[in-house]
């Protein structure tokens, strides 16, 4: 009989980790400084990038990256830990999430939100203000009427902030309640409204400033850091990227296959932004890593990321014999990850280590392994595998079934990967090229903090 699998319980992640082994983190309080601002779909712990920090920067002295930034957890714990980090978001929700939880405020800026959120009380019941009113399809199907006005007069005051860092504050505020103020079901990531139940929404008021408390009482922890580090967004994505200085460490949890849909579950979010129309929304699905939204015909032409892992291109055989667009799906999203793994390995210094932390899928039945698929690509290319392990999600976003499109995911996968010195003379040479260009290219041309 198979030995019963040992589960390591532990209060925070040992520099020692036992490579393969499973374990327990009992944080008390995962959600310290602004890391529970939003409720993301599908992040990871802040014990992560805080393992890979003390593990890998004891010195707290380095270069912090992570390509699929999403609501920021990596970056946030650079910058408590007094280091800079750069970042990649595709995501506009994910990037207004990340400058805010960044971003200490002064109390002078402090002073000028309070005050900012008793006008914004007092607005949103005024008849003779104008109101904003998004350009969501079948609007009064998703909003009562009352709570469109209300947030409609919420939204063009909070544009008119001139301060933008308090302005960015109070739209995080406002997009945080989207989905509570609105029709749709609660506890489904996705919004829809049920027909079953009928759900009564909490008003705009109360929800608003429920949100706008927790939010300050987290930037005034945030605020009592010293030397916090800072966070900058750099151009592109995860796949195309140029950082200005060499990667130390990169850490990342990139999305699972075919596993969530991030446009559609932002959506009313996103709309109400107004910095995405529906069209925009529909053509952006197609460029998130993972997701279902490709041309088959297309990706049929080029096969070649099979011939990179072996266990890659047993499950593209198997998938393929039941369902042939969900094998291109798996293919599909590997591919993309090579890129990642590419684009960081050119510019990460030699010795420097990849944390990439991912959960296995389910797709037509057939279990991906995938921290194991990306490791033989990666190995591949030139890394080499430091160790592995995983944990257990204890309290996981996704709790409605996906009838077998993906699967619920109960563990992450840790894989740390490190860049070695020799990877033969023409991929250096050819990266070396890359890298100098590409370096002198951000110097003469730094992007600002926040211009993407």
């Amino acid at each position: 009989m198979p030995s019963k699998e040992q589960i390591i319980e532990v209060e925070k992640l040992p520099v020692h980790i036992q490579s393969g082994a499973t374990y327990l983190i009992k944080q008390a309080n995962p959600n310290s400084y602004t890391h529970g601002m939003f409720k993301y779909p599908c992040k990871f712990i802040p014990e992560i990038p805080r393992w890979g920090i003390h593990t890998y920067l004891s010195e707290r002295k380095g270069v912090i990256f992570d390509p699929f930034s999403g609501s920021g957890t990596t970056l946030l714990e650079a910058n408590v830990n007094g280091i800079d980090a750069y970042g990649t978001e595709i995501d506009d929700i994910a990037k207004l999430i990340i400058k805010v939880k960044t971003t200490a405020l002064c109390l002078q800026q402090i002073e000028i939100l309070e005050n900012s959120y008793l006008e914004i009380m007092d607005i949103i019941h005024q008849d003779d203000v104008q109101v904003f009113r998004p350009e969501i399809h079948n609007l009064e199907h998703w909003f009562s009427e009352n709570t469109i006005k209300e947030l409609g007069r919420m939204k063009i005051y909070i544009d008119n902030i001139q301060d933008p860092d308090v302005r960015d504050f109070l739209k995080l505020c406002m997009v945080s309640i989207i989905k509570k103020v609105s029709n749709a079901d609660d506890t489904s990531p996705k919004p829809y409204v049920s027909n079953k139940i009928i759900k009564i929404p909490p008003t705009v008021e109360k929800e608003f400033s429920s949100v706008f408390r927790r939010y300050k009482q987290m930037i005034m922890e945030l605020l009592s850091i010293e030397g916090l580090g800072k966070t900058e967004m750099i151009p592109g994505d995860a796949l195309d990227f140029s950082i200005p200085l060499k990667i130390d460490l990169a850490i990342t949890s990139p999305p699972y296959i075919n596993a969530f849909d991030y446009g559609r579950t932002m959506r009313l979010e996103n709309l109400w932004l107004a910095t995405l129309t529906e069209d925009m929304l529909r053509e952006k699905k197609s460029k998130y890593v993972g997701t279902e939204k490709i041309n088959s015909k297309k990706e049929k032409e080029n096969l070649r990321i099979l011939k990179k892992s072996v266990l890659l291109e047993n499950y593209y055989n198997i998938i393929a014999g039941i369902d042939e667009k969900r094998a291109l799906v798996v293919k599909k999203f590997f591919e993309d990850m090579e890129s990642n793994l590419r684009c960081v390995h050119r510019q990460m210094r030699v010795g420097g280590k990849y944390v990439i932390v991912i959960g296995n899928s389910a797709i037509r039945k057939v279990n991906i392994e995938s921290w194991r698929v990306i490791e033989e690509i990666a190995n591949e290319m030139g890394f080499k595998t430091v160790q592995y392990f995983n944990y257990i999600i204890q309290n996981p976003y996704i709790r409605i079934p996906r009838n077998g499109m993906g699967g619920r995911i109960n563990k992450d996968y840790v894989l740390v990967l490190e860049k070695g010195a020799c990877n033969g003379a023409k991929e250096s040479n050819e990266g070396n090229m890359a890298d100098t260009e590409k370096s002198e290219s951000a110097s003469n041309n730094m992007p600002d903090r926040w211009n993407n």
